[in-house]
C-alpha cells in the first residue's frame, strides 16, 4: 500500500493495486492517512477519502445479506415464507410484501437468532414475528394498494408501535362532552391507569381497585386494605372494560361534532365516505397523529387509539405524521405530561388490546361468513379476492386469538 501528496492532492495504491485519489486535502488528514497506510487500514481510508463509495458498499453489503435472510427463512419456513422473483411472500397470500417491512422481518430473524431468549416453537411463535405477521395479515385485507405500501414505512418513519396484535397506536385529540369535570377525571383515570398496569408493570389490571377520597381517585392492590374512609369505585378492570357502556356520551370532534368517541369503543365511518387518495393531505376521514405532529388546536383532550391497518384509508404524501383511517379506538386519555410521550416510553403493549383484537377477529369472521371474497373484493371492503387467501388469513388471525386468550388465562 502506497501514499502520494503532491500540491493538495493525496493519491492512495491500495494492495490489490486499485487507486484512489481526492484533491484539496489537509496536512492533517495527510498525516492521517499515513497512519492508516501504515497499519493497511483499507476501510478507514477509504470512508475518509470515498465516503460516498462506503456508503454505496453498505448498501450494496446489506442488501445482499438480507437476499440470503430471505432465502434461508423460506429454506427453514416453507409453511410460512415464499420468495417469487425479487419479491418476499407470506405463504397463502398473493400479495408481494413491502420492501421495508421484508427488510424488518429480516432484522427481527436476525436478532432473534443472536439472542439468548429462544421460544420453544421457534421463531415464528416469536412475539417480534407475530407483530409483524398479524400486520402484515390485516395489512394484506386492506383494499388501497398504497395503503398497504405506505403504512409500515410512515409507521417505521414515526417510531409507532405494533402490538403484538398486529394494530399500531397513535394520537389524536378530541373534544371532551361530559358536563362534570368528575366524570371526565375518573374516565381519564380509569384509561390512564389501566395502560400504565397493562404495558409498564406488566400486571393483571383485575388485581387493581379504584378508590375515590377527598375528591381524588387511587388506586389500590386488591390485597392492600385501608382505613380510610373513601370510596370504593370499582375493580378497574371492570371499570375499563364498562366505559364503553357509559350512559352519557364521552367526547365528539372538533370539525362536525357528531361523532361518538368513547374509551374502548370503536369509532368507524363507512369506507367509501372517506378520501383514500395519498396525492391529498387534509381531507375526508378519521385522522390519527404520531407524536410528530401538532394537533393542539383539535380538541382540548389527548387520546391514545388503536387503529386496524385493514382501515387505513391514506398515508398522504408529504403529511408530517398524519394520516387517515375510517375506523380507530380510543384506549386512553392522556394526562397533560404525558402527550405526546407515552408512545416514546420504553412501553410493552404486546398485552395491551386483548379484548380489541377479539373484537376485530369477530368482527372479520362474520364478514366471511356473509359475503364472498368476491363480493367483499368488489366492493372495496378487503383487499384480497380469493377465498383461499381470506381463509388463509383468517386462520391465522384466529390462531393468534387463541394465543392471545391462553395468554389471558394464565395472567
Amino acid at each position: 500500500m502506497k501514499i502520494l501528496k503532491i500540491d493538495g492532492t493525496i493519491t492512495v495504491i491500495l494492495n490489490n493495486g486499485e487507486v484512489i485519489t481526492r484533491t484539496n486535502c489537509s496536512e492533517e488528514l495527510f498525516n492521517e492517512l499515513m497512519g492508516l497506510v501504515r497499519s493497511e487500514d483499507e476501510a478507514k481510508i477509504k470512508q475518509l477519502l470515498v465516503p460516498e463509495l462506503c456508503a454505496e458498499e453498505r448498501k450494496f453489503i446489506a442488501k445482499k445479506h438480507a437476499v440470503e435472510t430471505i432465502h434461508e427463512m423460506v429454506e427453514k419456513l416453507p409453511d410460512v415464507f415464499e420468495v417469487r422473483g425479487n419479491a418476499l411472500y407470506r405463504k397463502g397470500i398473493n400479495l408481494s410484501m413491502p420492501e421495508q417491512l421484508a427488510l424488518e422481518f429480516v432484522s427481527t430473524y436476525d436478532k432473534y437468532l443472536t439472542s439468548n431468549v429462544k421460544y420453544p416453537l421457534g421463531f415464528e411463535n416469536s412475539d417480534p414475528f407475530q407483530a409483524l405477521d398479524n400486520f402484515w395479515m390485516w395489512c394484506a385485507l386492506n383494499p388501497n394498494a398504497e395503503s398497504r405500501e405506505d403504512l409500515f414505512r410512515f409507521l417505521t418513519q414515526h417510531e409507532m408501535k405494533i402490538t403484538n396484535q398486529g394494530m399500531f397506536l397513535a394520537y389524536r385529540r378530541v373534544v371532551s362532552t361530559n358536563s362534570s369535570n368528575r366524570s371526565k377525571d375518573l374516565i381519564s383515570f380509569i384509561s390512564n391507569k389501566y395502560i400504565q398496569v397493562k404495558t409498564k408493570w406488566k400486571k393483571n389490571s383485575a388485581n387493581y381497585e379504584v378508590h375515590e377520597l377527598n375528591n381524588h381517585f387511587e388506586l389500590r392492590h386488591v390485597e392492600i386494605n385501608s382505613d380510610t374512609e373513601d370510596t370504593f369505585i370499582g375493580n378497574l378492570q371492570d371499570l375499563y372494560l364498562d366505559l364503553p357502556n357509559m350512559t352519557e356520551q364521552q367526547f365528539t370532534d372538533a370539525h362536525t361534532h357528531t361523532m361518538d368517541y368513547r374509551i374502548g369503543m370503536e369509532a368507524r365511518i363507512p369506507r367509501h365516505e372517506g378520501n383514500q387518495s395519498n396525492q391529498v393531505t387534509c381531507s375526508r376521514g378519521l385522522h390519527v397523529a404520531s407524536k410528530a405532529y401538532n394537533y393542539a388546536g383539535f380538541g382540548d383532550t389527548a387520546v391514545m387509539v388503536a387503529v386496524n391497518p385493514m382501515d387505513v384509508l391514506a398515508v398522504p404524501q408529504g403529511e408530517d405524521g398524519k394520516l387517515r383511517t375510517c375506523a380507530f379506538t380510543p384506549v386512553a386519555v392522556l394526562e397533560l405530561d404525558e402527550e405526546n410521550q407515552i408512545l416514546e416510553e420504553d412501553i410493552d403493549v404486546s398485552d395491551l388490546l386483548f379484548t380489541h383484537y377479539d373484537e376485530q377477529v369477530d368482527n372479520l369472521r362474520d364478514m366471511v361468513a356473509n359475503n364472498t371474497a368476491y363480493e367483499l373484493h368488489v366492493n372495496h371492503i378487503l383487499g384480497v379476492n380469493s377465498a383461499s387467501e381470506l381463509h388463509t388469513i383468517l386462520n391465522n388471525l384466529e390462531y393468534m386469538q387463541d394465543v392471545i386468550n391462553d395468554r389471558v388465562t394464565h395472567l
